[in-house]
């Protein structure tokens, strides 16, 4: 196996680490146009692990050339549907390998020193101590917060909704559509020995910054084993959100116009999966 030798230029961005399209067109030997091709054909499995991020830049003759920004998993997944011709597969191992080594650099280069971690311990003491204070303080008012208010730091969806101007249940369908949130459901009887259904959202693993769950209060029922929580929105992911949203809107008019497309992604996904592991 003849190996890369041409460091392969791996970008650290504020959505994580990421690799251009044109840098996997040069390293497999392929047209640039055809790897933006291959992206289209499997978008929906690529945005299984984060929506897609494209860049336009001036070309040859300035012409505009769309440019895909794929995270480690996505280009992992491209290069796996990509054709073991010529230098592939040996461009494959050098992926892998230059962004495994991009995380280790990042990783020391943000090493806390042996004074910083000293810093950390003794602020992190004197909050402890303040934050016991202020507890024993509002014991009493604990049990209706957690009711009632939102976190001071978090969103509610219907919060969110209302200042995009889209309902709450369109929210909630595009993102559950496009990979963000799920739904659990269990079922229980009441006091009265009735059978009911319950629901709890979910964030997927990707999205885990953008949302925040929020503990039920204190006596409210276990679901599936664990304490309730109400799933809530990070400042994070009420600006990844509006993005979003406004994206929707730009591409189909609205949000509501946006979500027969979005469910048919969707359950083309989940009829794949449901293949594979039948």
């Amino acid at each position: 196996m003849n190996e890369i030798t041409t460091p392969i230029q791996i970008t650290n961005t504020p959505d994580g680490l990421r690799v251009e399209s044109t840098t996997i067109a040069e390293g497999t030997g392929v047209q640039h146009k055809n790897v933006l091709e291959l992206i289209e054909t499997h978008r929906a499995a690529l945005e299984e692990f984060g929506q897609l991020a494209f860049e336009t830049r001036p070309g040859y003759n300035n012409a505009p050339v769309r440019i895909a920004m794929l995270n480690e998993p996505q280009a992992t997944l491209l290069m796996t549907l990509s054709r073991n011709l010529g230098r592939v597969v040996e461009f494959k191992v050098a992926l892998v390998k230059a962004f495994f080594d991009m995380a280790q650099q990042l990783a020391q280069r943000n090493l806390p020193s042996r004074a910083d971690l000293a810093k950390w311990v003794l602020e992190a003491e004197a909050k402890t101590s303040a934050l016991e204070a202020k507890v024993a303080e509002d014991a009493p008012k604990v049990l209706y917060v957690d009711s009632f208010v939102a976190d001071n730091d978090t969103h509610l969806f219907r919060t969110v909704a209302s200042n995009l101007e889209v309902s709450e249940g369109d929210l909630r369908a595009a993102l559950k559509f496009a990979g963000w949130i799920y739904r659990q459901e269990q079922r229980r009887r009441n006091s009265k020995g009735k059978v009911i259904t319950e629901y709890q959202w979910c964030e997927y693993a990707t999205k885990k910054p953008f949302f925040f769950r929020k503990a039920a209060h204190e006596n409210a029922p276990l679901f599936k084993g664990s304490v309730a929580f109400t799933l809530t929105i990070t400042p994070a992911g009420a600006a990844a959100i509006t993005e979003f949203v406004e994206r929707l809107a730009s591409e189909h008019g609205s949000l509501r116009n946006a979500l027969p497309t979005l469910q048919e992604k969707y359950n083309d996904r989940q009829e794949r999966l449901r293949k594979e592991c039948a």
